[in-house]
């Protein structure tokens, strides 16, 4: 636990740099839109070549699949309902920082560290269903939304094969189900890139992060933290309770499904036009509120 506990100390750590560094001149807000062009196109799409290196679809892990996509899905509606007639870049800010889930830099090293082996089975399945609106799904439907353009599903495939992330899972995905993998050279490599992934998203979370908001800035960022977390602790209870799976599993789905957002988010609220103080805020609040619920976890189960 207390190796854990240095480890997100670390990633706050990071945040906070970031922050101290920008107020002394060092790095300006506007350079975290060169970090998040790095990380969509070199250290995501290295990070899912090599989580996903021994990728197999297991028949009895379907469900938790299914529980990761239906909740991205709901959240998604749930988003778009509420932020009706909202400006294009507050839907946008609603849009992709409710649904999706961090697992691989959050979910994944507690796992390691405090579960049974077959947990790591449910992180990847988990993963799985998660990833399409990771990696461009919540992003291609946003964009069309705002964007006024026709909700149909040639409009939002055309956008999600334009996203690096998603063209690189949807690579594993096939390679995974079909048995087929790279050179071990090949993960070695991907996972080099992937290893920055955290560490550039931590930084940049800290040069968007400002301290002072406005009050309708600090609505938004409450209710968006509040129905993220409020279905992830309603949502969480009920997989723990009714999913027919060992509990190890059930522990993992309850953990994934109280997990921060996704770094990669911070990259297409950008391109979105979203306000990067206020997204540096929810993503600094998500990693807080994760991070106790999932120590709180830790100590109950123990």
């Amino acid at each position: 636990m207390e190796n854990m506990i240095t480890k997100i100390g670390g990633l706050l750590l990071i945040i906070v740099l970031g922050y101290i560094l920008k107020q002394c001149g060092v790095f300006r807000s506007e350079d975290a839109r060169i970090l998040s062009k790095i990380i969509v196109n070199l250290t995501l799409p290295g990070a899912l070549i090599a989580s996903l290196a021994s990728f197999s679809i297991e028949m009895n892990m379907l469900s938790v699949i299914a529980v990761a996509a239906i909740a991205n899905c709901v959240l998604l509606l749930v988003a778009a309902l509420i932020s009706r007639g909202r400006d294009g870049a507050t839907r946008a800010l609603y849009m992709l920082n409710i649904p999706s889930y961090n697992i691989g830099t959050f979910v994944l090293p507690f796992v390691q560290s405090f579960l049974p082996a077959e947990g790591l089975l449910a992180v990847s399945m988990f993963d799985a269903g998660n990833n399409p609106m990771n990696s461009g799904g919540a992003y291609a439907v946003t964009s069309a939304l705002i964007g006024g353009e026709r909700m149909c599903v040639k409009t939002i495939a055309s956008k999600m094969l334009h996203s690096v992330p998603f063209d690189t899972f949807l690579l594993m995905m096939i390679m995974g189900g079909s048995g087929l993998h790279f050179p071990p050279a090949v993960y070695t490599i991907a996972g080099m890139f992937g290893q920055a992934n955290a560490f550039l998203a931590m930084l940049m979370i800290g040069l968007m992060f400002e301290i002072q908001l406005s009050r309708n800035a600090l609505g938004d960022v409450v209710r968006i933290v509040g129905v993220r977390y409020a279905f992830g602790a309603v949502a969480a209870a009920l997989c723990y309770c009714l999913l027919p799976l060992p509990e190890s599993v059930r522990r993992v789905v309850t953990l994934s499904l109280l997990a921060p957002i996704p770094s990669v988010t911070l990259a297409y609220c950008d391109k979105c036009g979203c306000k990067p103080s206020i997204v540096g805020v929810i993503h600094s609040m998500c990693i807080a509120i994760s991070l106790v619920s999932t120590l709180i976890l830790m100590l109950v189960w123990k």
